[in-house]
């Protein structure tokens, strides 16, 4: 029958109807927040269906629901919801409720669990709620499927998918089981098709874009069959003589652009430095070549190349001061000034010569003798 698919018509009909309860437990009196409370806190719902004139919702009431072992388990387990039938036609008729009280027990995805119409004994309830609970979700599996949620809306699938498939480990039919794995099953599928793209462009000769493209795959979704598998393309591509070329000349590319950055920013000794390992490196290819004509450049100029020893010499005295810095702090004085004098003749206008200076002049300063109050005793 309808009434035991599912618990989807209280949302129609229950939420203006609900009444207040004056009992221990705190019963929700609304379906949209008890439902809302239910899938943040990945607890199961317990709905009771009564009416004020009925006599066995009172023995209810007065009994099993004043029972402390009840009360805690819902207080605890449950989002307790309290809804009068009497206000509520629809929702009656829908779910077909015959007498009351009805109590319904839900799970988090909105399916019954349990319908009980009538009186139950406090033993019996309790029962029922026991098994309701032995279905439902752990606490931490609610709590990683919810984080799992926020990392995939942020398109954070390397974090979502070891959340997801711990959620799967014990292969239990939980409905947050079957959440997890239909959205386990959707990332799988976005990989799998950045994989079957990676084919089509080795197919198309691309393989500098097919590599990118594995490369994001390998990051993106770690731990899924498609990254597995594009692995194993990533290996067979870059053992490609091609590959191995695109990849020199890139590399060639990116120290050229480097060196024509620094080289307009006047920074003429990293320039240098980054043309001679084109030079030595990459000299039969292109970008070797225009870094040599860099060099030049640089080395031709008086001023530039005066510009680039000051800087080697300033990086030379910052080793030579760390130096002292490291013996003095192992009590090598001698050892340590030696190397303070070395940093100030590599760069005597820098602040690194300055510091250096003033811990050499600390350390040539004698400490002078103490007067003292003593006397010779008197004889």
């Amino acid at each position: 029958m309808y009434r035991w698919n599912t618990l989807a018509a209280l949302l129609f009909v229950a939420g203006s109807h609900a009444i207040a309860d004056e009992k221990p437990l705190a019963w929700r009196t609304d379906y949209d927040s008890a439902r809302k409370e239910a899938t943040e806190k990945g607890l199961p719902l317990f709905v009771k269906v009564s009416s004020e004139s009925c006599v066995h919702c009172q023995r209810l009431d007065a009994g099993p629901l004043r029972d402390p072992a009840i009360i805690e388990l819902l207080k605890q387990r449950f989002v307790p919801l309290l809804v009068d039938g009497t206000k509520s036609p629809k929702l009656v008729e829908a779910l077909s409720i015959q007498a009351y009280p009805t109590m319904i027990i839900a799970t988090t995805d909105g399916k019954i669990f349990a319908f009980l119409e009538g009186y139950r004994e406090a033993p019996a309830l309790t029962d029922q709620l026991q098994r309701a609970l032995a279905i439902e979700t752990p606490d931490w599996m609610a709590r990683d499927f919810q984080e799992s949620t926020k990392a995939i809306g942020n398109c954070d699938y390397a974090k979502a998918i070891p959340l997801l498939k711990a959620i799967l480990e014990d292969r239990k039919d939980r409905p947050v089981q079957t959440k997890a794995k239909f959205v386990l099953d959707e990332i799988e599928q976005q990989a799998a098709g950045r994989l079957v793209r990676v084919t089509k462009l080795q197919d198309q000769g691309q393989y500098a874009e097919a590599i990118d493209l594995v490369t994001e795959l390998l990051s993106r979704y770690p731990g899924t069959k498609a990254a597995t598998g594009g692995a194993t393309e990533l290996t067979s591509l870059a053992a490609r003589p091609e590959i191995k070329a695109n990849v020199r000349s890139r590399r060639a590319a990116d120290l050229l652009a480097q060196a024509r950055e620094a080289f307009k920013g006047e920074k003429y000794g990293a320039s240098l430095e980054l043309c001679e390992i084109l030079e030595s490196t990459y000299k039969d290819l292109s970008e070797g070549k225009q870094g040599t004509e860099l060099a030049k450049d640089i080395r031709s100029s008086p001023e530039k190349l005066a510009q680039a020893c000051e800087v080697l010499n300033e990086r030379l005295a910052t080793m030579y001061a760390t130096l002292g810095d490291t013996l003095l702090k192992k009590g090598q004085k001698e050892l340590a000034a030696a190397n303070f004098e070395k940093a100030v003749r590599a760069a005597p206008a820098s602040l690194v010569a300055r510091e250096a200076q003033i811990k050499l002049t600390g350390l040539s300063n004698k400490p002078q003798a103490l007067t003292t109050e003593f006397q010779k005793p008197e004889k």
